[in-house]
């Protein structure tokens, strides 16, 4: 292995497109409000969070991922409750 393979391992570089599964949790931002609906984006990806109330803007969340479309990356997620 040369020096620079040995540098470099494990690196990867990042989508700007994720793409998840139905029934994955995760944690992301929700990052907006609009028509009534939370908005989490994750790159590019846009989940619509239907359960998410507005004060939730700007706060890190647990969701789980309701359903998502790979060809054009947006889905549904949940606002998984605070079990503290």
């Amino acid at each position: 292995m040369s020096r620079f393979d040995a540098f470099t391992a494990g690196w990867s570089f990042r989508t700007t497109t994720p793409s998840f599964e139905a029934g994955e949790e995760i944690t992301a931002f929700v990052t907006g409000y609009e028509d009534g609906a939370g908005v989490a984006r994750i790159g590019d990806t846009i989940l619509t969070l239907t359960d998410a109330a507005p004060e939730l803007v700007d706060t890190q969340v647990d969701l789980r991922i309701e359903e998502f479309d790979d060809s054009d990356h947006t889905g549904r997620a949940t606002v998984l409750a605070d079990e503290d």
